[in-house]
């Protein structure tokens, strides 16, 4: 037995207890066809189910992830300490990251918008505060790396699972490529004190993105014309 939208005027086919489209009470039917000449059509909106499961992967995946990374950074801050918890902080905006995706997915938010925009107002973020706690360039030589890849790998899972539309999350592929190759820049030009990370970083967003490119083909071609108005 479906469950139907009188506002939409769709009927829903799996276990939902409101309208996905406009949140509404759902009316429990046989399902609605309307008739058109000859034929019957039915509006049927497409099953919800597998896709909600699998963000609920994607988000315990996530917190595993930043479970991990939180793990090996207090390793590196022990191991390389110079009287800087720094790793603290970049737990905190783990912790943060976290925090958000769970309340993009619970409101239903743009999650790729959020993750971009979290991400550009972090690297100001982070490099003030290495600044205001000693000037040891610390997130330039771990956390920015970290978050560039960090960012890289969220994305391409959000892609495979399909969440959000797969071919908005090709503008933060692009986005956190540009921001590494800069830090490399900086890198090689001995302008700031880096380390091994941002090459790796480089390595990391450049391959996602390489792929990105040759498995999308016409469609991530189309994206980007579209996005940059070619």
């Amino acid at each position: 037995m479906s469950r139907r939208c009188i506002r939409c005027n769709v009927n829903i086919v799996d276990d939902a207890i409101e309208c996905p489209l406009c949140h509404g009470v759902l009316e429990t039917g046989k399902g609605d066809e309307h008739s058109i000449g000859q034929e019957s059509v039915s509006l049927t909106y497409p099953d919800v189910t597998a896709s909600l499961k699998w963000m609920q992967i994607v988000i315990r995946a996530v917190t595993f992830a930043a479970l991990v990374v939180a793990v090996t950074v207090l390793l590196i801050n022990y191991y390389t300490f110079d009287g800087v918890y720094w790793s603290l902080i970049v737990i905190a905006g783990l912790a943060y990251g976290v925090i958000t995706l769970l309340y993009s997915f619970r409101e239903r938010k743009s999650i790729q918008k959020i993750i971009l925009t979290q991400m550009i107002f972090s690297i100001p973020l982070l490099i003030a505060l290495d600044s205001l706690t000693g000037g040891d360039q610390w997130a330039y030589k771990y956390a920015l790396p970290i978050l560039f890849m960090g960012v890289d790998v969220g994305a391409l899972v959000l892609m495979i699972v399909g969440i959000d539309g797969w071919q908005n999350y090709i503008m933060t592929e692009i986005t956190t490529m540009f921001f590494s190759i800069i830090l490399l820049i900086l890198h090689f030009t001995g302008l700031v004190d880096t380390s091994y990370l941002t090459v790796i970083s480089v390595a990391v967003t450049g391959f996602i993105l390489l792929g990105t490119i040759m498995f999308g083909s016409r469609m991530v071609s189309n994206e980007i014309k579209r996005r940059f108005k070619i």
